[in-house]
C-alpha cells in the first residue's frame, strides 16, 4: 500500500483534534504553502487518530474545487483489505472525501467508524478554513496583479501624452492601437514602453497613430 505518511501509534483522543489541526492549519498559512500541504499533513493526522500498536491505519485525502484540478495528498489505498471513506461537508463549490485504508479484513469496529466520522466532521470545519484562506489568497493576488498592470499602463499613457503632447484619450488610443498592430497585450505594449524609457529594452518609446 503506497502511502505519504505511515503511523503507527496509540490514537489520540478525538476532542485533541480540533486543536491539532487549527495548529497546522496555522504553520501551512505562516509558511505559504497553501492548501496541499496542508492536506498532506492533515492525512497524517487522521492516519493517527485510527492507528494503534499493531494495526497501522493509513489515510487520503481528495479534494475537488471548482475550476481548479483535484487535490490529492496521503495513501492511495493499493493492497488495503479494509477501506472506510467519509465525505466532508464543505461549501457549494467544493467536495471532499476522506479514505482510512487497513492491510487487515475487516480493521474498523463500530466504535472506530464513528470514531472516524467524529474526525471527518472536525476535518471538515478545518479544510473549509484552509480552502476559504487559499481563495483569499488568490483574490488578493489578482487584485494585487490587477494594481501593477493599471500602473504600469498609467505610467505609459502618461509617457505617450509626454511625448506626442497629446491629450490621455489619444495617448490610450495610441498605446491600444499599438496593441492590436503588434498583437500584444495593452500591458505588455504599456511595459515595453516604461521599459523603453529607463533604458532596458531597444523597442522604441516614441509610438505614432
Amino acid at each position: 500500500m503506497r502511502e505519504d505518511r505511515a503511523v503507527s501509534s496509540t490514537a489520540h483522543n478525538v476532542g485533541g483534534s480540533a486543536g491539532t489541526m487549527l495548529d497546522l492549519l496555522l504553520a501551512s498559512t505562516q509558511a505559504g504553502s497553501g492548501v496541499d500541504d496542508f492536506l498532506t499533513e492533515l492525512s497524517g493526522l487522521a492516519a493517527e487518530e485510527l492507528s494503534h500498536p499493531g494495526r497501522d491505519v493509513f489515510c487520503g485525502l481528495t479534494v475537488d474545487r471548482r475550476k481548479q484540478p483535484s487535490s490529492a495528498a496521503g495513501s492511495t489505498g493499493d493492497g488495503s483489505a479494509s477501506t472506510l471513506r467519509i465525505p466532508l461537508a464543505l461549501d457549494g463549490e467544493s467536495t471532499a472525501v476522506i479514505s482510512f485504508y487497513s492491510p487487515l479484513v475487516g480493521a474498523f469496529s463500530n466504535d472506530e467508524v464513528e470514531q472516524a466520522h467524529q474526525f471527518a466532521a472536525e476535518a471538515s470545519r478545518a479544510l473549509l478554513l484552509a480552502l476559504s484562506i487559499s481563495q483569499l489568497g488568490e483574490s488578493r493576488d489578482d487584485l494585487a496583479a490587477a494594481m501593477q498592470s493599471r500602473t504600469t499602463i498609467d505610467i505609459a499613457v502618461g509617457a505617450i501624452m509626454a511625448q506626442n503632447r497629446c491629450g490621455r484619450d489619444a495617448a490610450f488610443k495610441i498605446l491600444r492601437n499599438t496593441s492590436n498592430n503588434r498583437n500584444m497585450k495593452i500591458r505588455d505594449v504599456a511595459a515595453a514602453v516604461v521599459a523603453s524609457i529607463a533604458g532596458d529594452t531597444d523597442m522604441t518609446a516614441r509610438f505614432e497613430e
